[in-house]
């Protein structure tokens, strides 16, 4: 039996056929909606869910912000709905632009959230890198290709976690040291980034995961992660790399496209939180659109 509000359940595996039933009632394009997030991110977002009109609503205790609602899945009294939410919460995140721009605007806030719109870019040009504006890309990627020599890109696997848990653990030594640098994914919390590769590993074929690895000598120097969220789209959710390497983001981001995402039309890079270096990298890959996202609360 399924929760109605004012009962909650944490969100689990074994509620990821429901999740996705709802889901899939309504287009969506934003990585927050997405079966992989909602299930590798537990440990920092504690997900649980409620029932408010038959609309599932999904409610988010993060360790880093206030607590917030995501935008309720269903399509039975939305504002009735996100009324019932905000007078729980407070707050409904990440709301998609559609149902912000239906919302009545006499009965609710609604801002824009930067720093959680998503990048999205064609599959075909990250893989193709053609023109003036992917000349810094096409070279990163050369100047690599020539200092090592060797180096292979691997289809990743759950084979691949060992790999990827060490990779990420010297990726987080060099931050706590005070070194960083090169397009990476922005720091947080350690142990919750290294459950959240732990979970998706775990669970890479249930979450349908796909990506691709960077080795040199031997040892993986980078890998990304990513899942299907529709016959168009591909969220990647996990990307990492030894960034002393010069070039390597660009060519994880260039093989990963031309082989393993080619058959997808769209990947979505998702946010860049308002840190200055990754919202540069972001756009230096020229999106195809950002997915904006909305606060919503009451007036």
């Amino acid at each position: 039996m399924q929760p109605e509000y004012p009962s909650f359940k944490p969100l689990g595996p074994e509620d990821n056929d429901l999740l996705t039933e709802y889901l899939a009632l309504a287009p969506r394009s934003t990585c927050d909606l997405t079966v992989t997030n909602l299930n590798i991110w537990r440990e920092c977002e504690a997900p649980s869910f409620t029932f408010v009109k038959d609309n599932l609503c999904i409610l988010i205790d993060s360790h880093n912000e206030p607590r917030y609602f995501l935008q309720p899945l269903g399509d039975n009294d939305t504002a009735g709905t996100m009324e019932i939410c905000l007078r729980h919460a407070g707050r409904v995140s990440r709301v998609q632009e559609s149902l912000a721009q239906s919302l009545p605007a006499s009965r609710f806030n609604v801002v824009a959230q930067r720093d959680y719109f998503d990048y999205v870019y064609e599959v075909r040009e990250l893989a193709e890198l053609k023109g003036k504006k992917f000349d810094g890309k096409r070279n990163q990627i050369r100047k690599f290709s020539k200092n090592y020599v060797q180096y292979r890109f691997e289809q990743l696997t759950p084979e691949h976690a060992g790999a990827a848990l060490s990779l990420f653990d010297r990726w987080s030594l060099e931050r706590e040291n005070g070194n960083g640098g090169g397009e990476s994914v922005p720091p947080a919390n350690h142990a919750c980034q290294r459950r959240a590769i732990e979970r998706a590993f775990a669970n890479f074929l249930t979450l349908g995961l796909r990506g691709g690895a960077v080795i040199v000598d031997g040892e993986m120097q980078g890998f990304i992660a990513a899942s299907a969220e529709s016959e168009r789209m591909v969220t990647a959710h996990l990307q990492y790399a030894n960034y002393k390497m010069a070039g390597i983001y660009q060519v994880l981001l260039w093989e990963t496209c031309r082989s393993v995402l080619a058959d997808f039309e769209l990947l979505n890079l998702e946010e860049d939180l308002g840190i200055p270096g990754l919202r540069k990298t972001k756009l230096s890959y020229h999106p195809l659109r950002l997915e904006k996202k909305f606060l919503v609360t009451l007036r």
